[in-house]
């Protein structure tokens, strides 16, 4: 067999978009009549068909977007924007994450007060009101906004931290130091946070994470001092009681999520493993401040990998260590997701092509795996580049310029790749494999680079026969020949399939 372009044999995991194949028009008109069969007659054939896995339906998709959580603000006129991407127009995610920077909020102490505040609350007036755009955007766009508070504001900081700071901190307050937990002030306070958040979104408050990541340094810091390995576990179920109570008085229907833990730790004054923290949740009772459970699962290998260490780590492959310390509780894995450039800053450096694979492969694997997942939220929309004062993550699904990847559009779905050949042709004769690549938020899909792969019957590894990219309407054509019958299907890598089709060489 020959062919414009020959790249060798690649293997590739693919599953199908919404496909069409057509070997001519009566061969097609047979093809539509026997597929209403097979689709009358079986509903999974019908979800196989889907741009979504079958499993993949039964957990929320999520994704959460730095842009609307940074702490120096979001530009007004970009909100919009930005809901609409992660919505129902382009991405589709059901849920998202939204940071709420405590130290901004309320950046003095009660009864203190400044220029910001003119209702005398004790809340940044305008930091209200981003908040409220914010997450109004979103739920107009078909989005739930799960709220997770973090930054100490320096009043409510335990200041006798402060003189043993970590390895390159420099002196003074931080919003990553503890909070001082043994002042009624302080705790009063975040549990009035607590009732705010729960009270002032309508339905949108209804989910709240106490803390983003309270098992690491760099958001709460100290985990543990000398004489007390299990320092910051006390502070942390100090607060999230007071959250918790907080949060239900305003609103008896908020859901309190606890943890939100990192991937790892190493049970040091730094950071504390994930099981470490739920294991102390569970055995001190503080299963009873909270409705739900998150984690943060980035992968340092596939999504259905062990880690080396399941002590220090807890990665999709092991998460049953966790849900099994709460089988009654709701779980929420509020981040997640590989890099395609370094640093990573968490997870695995990928190709894009192996992102969108992974991707796919994550929510299949957890709905499938774990019914007490109610949403997997990846990380994030768009890189972030770098810039002097932090290093830059690519683990978005379009770059820093906002071009997308391809695990953009396998997080979309919706995508359609047709495939047209020929019933039957010579031996040695050339013919021509053509179709179109399509979504359903932008319809044609120019430049994406494709792969045209076959086999023989009765085998079932696909071989590369030739690639290129779609034209500027989204079609593409191969000119091949063949010395004998074989089978056909178009790849767009990491992202979807055609159907197949079979070209007979009598």
């Amino acid at each position: 067999m020959t062919a414009s372009l020959s790249l060798g044999e690649v293997p590739v995991i693919i599953e199908k978009c919404t496909t069409s194949s057509r070997s001519a028009a009566g061969r097609g008109r047979a093809f539509v009549l026997a597929a209403g069969i097979v689709l009358a007659l079986s509903f999974a054939a019908l979800l196989a068909l889907s741009s979504v896995p079958r499993q993949a339906q039964a957990v929320g998709r999520g994704i959460v977007d730095n842009r609307l959580e940074i702490v120096s603000g979001v530009e007004p006129a970009e909100i919009t924007a930005l809901a609409k991407e992660i919505g129902r127009q382009r991405l589709h995610a059901k849920w998202t994450r939204v940071l709420v920077h405590w130290a901004r909020l309320q950046p003095n102490a009660p009864g203190v007060s400044f220029a910001d505040d003119a209702d005398g609350d004790g809340y940044s007036d305008s930091y209200v009101s981003e908040l409220k755009a914010v997450v109004a955007a979103l739920t107009a766009n078909g989005v739930r906004v799960i709220l997770s508070p973090t930054d100490v504001p320096v009043w409510a900081s335990d200041q006798a931290l402060w003189s043993s700071p970590p390895s390159g901190w420099g002196p003074g307050y931080s919003p990553s130091y503890a909070m001082d937990t043994g002042d009624p002030t302080v705790l009063q306070q975040f549990g009035r946070l607590g009732a705010f958040l729960a009270s002032s979104f309508g339905d949108a408050g209804a989910y709240l994470e106490c803390w983003n990541e309270p098992n690491t340094g760099g958001s709460f810091y100290p985990q543990r001092r000398r004489g007390d390995r299990y320092f910051g576990l006390r502070v942390y179920t100090k607060m999230l009681r007071a959250f918790h109570d907080g949060a239900k008085s305003a609103n008896s229907r908020a859901v309190v999520i606890a943890g939100a833990t990192a991937p790892r730790g190493a049970d040091d004054a730094f950071s504390t493993s994930p099981r470490t923290f739920a294991t102390y949740l569970h055995d001190h009772g503080a299963a009873r401040y909270f409705d739900a459970y998150s984690h943060h699962p980035y992968p340092w290998a596939a999504p259905e990998k062990l880690p080396p260490n399941s002590k220090q780590t807890v990665w999709l492959g092991n998460l049953g260590v966790l849900l099994d310390l709460f089988p009654n509780k709701d779980f929420y894995l509020t981040e997640f997701g590989y890099g395609t450039a370094s640093p990573t800053l968490l997870g695995l450096e990928v190709s894009k092509a192996t992102q969108a694979r992974y991707l796919r492969q994550a929510y299949s694997l957890v709905a499938e795996r774990y019914p007490q997942v109610k949403a997997l939220l990846w990380f994030m929309v768009q890189d972030l580049a770098p810039t002097a004062d932090r290093l830059g993550a690519y683990m978005g699904l379009s770059t820093v310029h906002g071009v997308r990847k391809p695990g953009w559009f396998a997080f979309a779905g919706g995508n359609r790749l047709s495939l047209n050949a020929p019933p039957a042709t010579r031996r040695s004769a050339r013919f021509r494999v053509s179709g179109i690549l399509a979504s359903r938020a932008f319809g044609a899909l120019a430049g994406k680079q494709i792969m045209l792969q076959s086999h023989r019957p009765g085998q079932a590894r696909w071989r590369m026969v030739s690639a290129g990219p779609t034209r500027s309407d989204g079609s593409y054509a191969f000119r091949i020949t063949q010395t004998s019958t074989r089978l056909y299907r178009v790849v767009w890598d990491g992202v979807c399939a055609s159907a197949r089709a079979r070209v007979r060489t009598p």
